[in-house]
């Protein structure tokens, strides 16, 4: 494993448990946008609106994963998955911004959002089999989807486990492999995030939210 690889690890299980309220002992130097977040902003974007957002929640393996391991290609957020949606403030811009740079670099420095501004947020959950899950009564503007897919990946690997060989004289002319093929199961989890815009009062947004 890579270190990169294994710095995205703890960042997901870091985050996993952030959610499940268990404070992760991982040793992050987090960073915070230099733009403040501005709660009279947030609160006003928070007020009582009349439009909806509706949208679905899937999120897929890497091609070489896929064809590696012989895994799915997709994985629906279950019933009950916790879908957060935030105002798009400056101060999440940012951090957006930020969370895509570090992400791409082999370090332990981790974007972070204050924690303030985290918990100015709407919550629903997903409620049906295809991932599917609403807001309402939302004002015009830009949010921002986030929500953990929790999910399994099962799929099958093959293993050679002995030789079929064949002998002229005492000396082996040929020698065909074979295989035993095994299946596993692992809990995994995976963001799917997006960003969203509503343009006016009485709107329904439908977005179908796809992250690999």
């Amino acid at each position: 494993m890579t270190f990169l690889r294994f710095v995205r690890l703890l960042g997901v299980i870091a985050l996993v448990a952030s959610a499940a309220g268990v404070r992760a002992q991982i040793p992050y130097q987090y960073v915070y946008p230099k733009a403040p977040f501005d709660p009279v902003w947030a609160e006003a974007q928070m007020g009582p609106g009349t439009a909806t957002l509706r949208g679905t929640l899937t999120v897929k393996e890497r091609k070489a994963l896929i064809k590696a391991l012989n895994i799915s290609k997709g994985h629906r957020a279950p019933r009950g998955t916790i879908v957060t949606l935030f105002p798009h403030t400056k101060h999440l811009e940012e951090w957006l911004a930020l969370d895509k740079k570090l992400s791409r670099q082999a370090t332990l420095q981790k974007a972070a959002m204050t924690p303030e501004a985290l918990s100015y947020r709407f919550l629903t959950k997903v409620t049906d089999d295809e991932g599917g899950f609403e807001f309402t009564g939302l004002k015009p503007g830009r949010y921002f989807v986030y929500a953990m897919v929790n999910y399994v990946d099962a799929g099958t690997v093959m293993e050679q486990t002995g030789s079929v060989d064949t002998y002229i004289g005492g000396a082996r002319v040929e020698s065909i492999p074979t295989f035993t093929s095994s299946s596993y199961a692992i809990n995994m989890a995976k963001a799917a995030t997006a960003v969203v815009e509503i343009v006016s009062e009485g709107q329904v947004v439908v977005t179908t939210i796809v992250s690999q």
